[in-house]
């Protein structure tokens, strides 16, 4: 009886320090998590207005004015960046990242190309026997603008050498501390999957007719089209929606890029929060449940030693 008290004990011992560690996990990942949030909530309203000013000027411009809005209609390969962590103990974070990566992949019929940000991504993927193009690390730790500037340069160069005809976006979108959604978007092209017209095929975007304008008349060609699509302001492009749409889409893929990867941020530290919380409350369950049986051990090793002793007495008498 001594000796099982003594491995109850020893596991005891481990349960608490185990509990201890994890609890200091549970507040660090909560700290970076609050920090996380902030960032995103605040970057959300950048990155959505840009998204909507280019919306707004899309039914004002030639769809092949610019080789990043159109694609063909139907994709011969495509590219898949996904967001993951670097780091495990977040609970499904990564294996629900993975599996809804695998549920898309097996329902396109074009050939995926992978690029994975985050160490926790690329063994998995290559598991999928899907070809990784490049693997990144995750900004979870230190997230800035510039790191993603690499990931959007890749992905850029591959479609506008036609290498890529579509570019898709899997990242866990942040809804809440205990909620957060795997989710795919299309990145490149810019117009909608859905939305790309028959006639849009071509390598070559057509010239713009207002290149051959002057200022004046560029002004009442700008003006006439507003008036068709009326909007809270007023467009005019100058010197030519080419060269505005070289400074203004970039940046948008940019932007749409680095906000994925601070929902993701923000969700894989809600997530590893909640798994470190949850592995707290069950080493405290198991520490309650040794020291029961712990304690029952103990009296029943003691009410055998009474017994002994009782039962000497009596026989001595």
């Amino acid at each position: 009886m001594p000796a099982n008290t003594r491995a109850i004990n020893s596991r005891l011992k481990s349960i608490k320090n185990t509990r201890k560690i994890t609890k200091a996990m549970e507040l660090v990942a909560g700290a970076k998590m609050r920090k996380a949030v902030q960032m995103t909530v605040d970057s959300r309203n950048y990155s959505g207005h840009i998204k909507q000013i280019v919306d707004d000027i899309l039914p004002l411009i030639n769809q092949q004015s610019h080789p990043l809005l159109y694609g063909r209609k139907q994709a011969r390969s495509s590219i898949l960046i996904v967001v993951a962590s670097d780091r495990g103990l977040c609970g499904a974070f990564n294996a629900q990242l993975v599996k809804t990566c695998k549920e898309f992949i097996s329902n396109r019929p074009e050939p995926f190309k992978i690029i994975t940000v985050g160490k926790k991504a690329e063994a998995p993927m290559r598991r999928l026997g899907v070809e990784v193009m490049a693997s990144f690390e995750s900004i979870s730790n230190a997230p800035s603008f510039d790191r993603t500037r690499s990931t959007g340069k890749l992905v850029y160069d591959e479609f506008l050498q036609s290498k890529a005809d579509r570019v898709f976006l899997c990242y866990s979108d942040f809804r809440s501390t205990i909620s957060q959604v795997p989710t795919i978007v299309q990145l490149l092209p810019i117009i909608p999957e859905q939305d790309l017209s028959a006639e849009i095929l071509t390598d070559e975007p057509d010239k713009d007719p207002r290149e051959k304008m002057t200022p004046a008349e560029r002004l009442a060609h700008d003006r006439k089209k507003a008036e068709k699509y009326p909007l809270d302001y007023e467009v005019v492009f100058e010197p030519t929606p080419r060269h505005v749409l070289d400074q203004m889409l970039p940046r948008l893929i940019d932007t749409r890029l680095y906000q994925a990867m601070l929902e993701s941020t923000a969700s894989e530290h809600s997530a590893r929060m909640m798994a470190m919380r949850n592995a707290t409350d069950s080493a405290g369950e198991m520490i309650d449940s040794l020291t029961l049986t712990f304690n029952r051990a103990r009296q029943a090793g003691i009410t055998a030693e009474i017994s002994e002793i009782s039962a000497g007495k009596a026989a001595l008498e």
